[in-house]
């Protein structure tokens, strides 16, 4: 199948089966999606304004653990409040946060907490100037780091255990993966999917030594929170499975996924009703 003459629509960018009980997770975690929302808006702003807070300080925590980047809760407070000084290692971390967090609420504001009311779900396309420039973002002022820079080799490391891609296809492929969310077959898909094909996708080819991780997520989550959804949060002790996940296959990711939006909501709407 060929869109607008040049561009070839992946067959790794849709699920060939989509079955009954898929189907009905989606629809498990959209009504709990839901009443959370309605629970939230009893709450007085203030409350809002700390449950934001607190979910963006676990999102930044979390993720920079599975990149294996250590940093503590005094961190995450420190480089959320403090005017930071030059730059020392201590302050360059901390500048990361910041960045991270600035990227984060750009990509999935509640702003973007709206589902279409197309009949056929379109979402944001991904450019690849788009991909380039948030490595830009997430290491500004950071010091020390090859920004928008693709790796040049593949590392040897122990965090991700699935195949990436050579050096010198990184381009090609990223340039190809963002057309891909131009197409409409895949523009009409189910967010979730969309979160997982590109996120899964997007990490295979790992383009950046640093930050390939948690840029993958920032997209991923902007997908999610295009339909609706909140964003996910994976925490640090599910990042064994997070990796077995990537390297076994979309499928797996997605059951992944849907078992961290299941768990998570949960635990928010628990949090959200039990708060006086």
């Amino acid at each position: 199948m060929r869109f607008d003459d040049t561009v070839f629509y992946s067959p790794h960018m849709f699920f060939e089966f989509d079955d009954f009980d898929v189907r009905e997770r989606f629809f498990t975690i959209e009504e709990k999606v839901q009443k959370l929302k309605h629970t939230l808006k009893t709450k007085p702003p203030e409350f809002n304004h700390r449950f934001t807070d607190m979910c963006t300080r676990a999102y930044v925590f979390h993720d920079s653990a599975l990149d294996g980047q250590v940093i503590t809760g005094e961190d995450i407070h420190v480089a959320f409040t403090a005017q930071l000084r030059p730059m020392t290692f201590k302050n360059r971390i901390m500048q990361e946060i910041k960045n991270h967090r600035r990227l984060f609420h750009r990509m999935c504001s509640p702003e973007l907490n709206v589902r279409s009311e197309d009949r056929v779900y379109q979402s944001n396309t991904i450019k690849y100037d788009d991909v380039v420039k948030l490595h830009h973002e997430l290491y500004d002022n950071v010091g020390k780091r090859e920004q928008g820079q693709f790796r040049r080799i593949i590392p040897l490391h122990g965090t991700y255990f699935h195949d990436l891609a050579e050096p010198s296809q990184i381009k090609s492929k990223l340039q190809d993966l963002c057309r891909q969310t131009e197409h409409p077959e895949f523009r009409a898909q189910h967010p979730i999917n969309q979160a997982i094909l590109f996120h899964r996708q997007f990490m295979q080819i790992f383009p950046f030594a640093e930050g390939s991780g948690k840029i993958g997520r920032l997209f991923m989550n902007s997908f999610l929170k295009q339909g609706g959804y909140d964003s996910v949060i994976i925490h640090s002790s599910e990042r064994q499975r997070y990796y077995e996940a990537l390297r076994d296959g979309q499928e797996s990711l997605r059951d992944f996924l849907l078992d961290n939006m299941e768990s998570a909501l949960e635990s928010q709407l628990k949090y959200v009703t039990e708060s006086a």
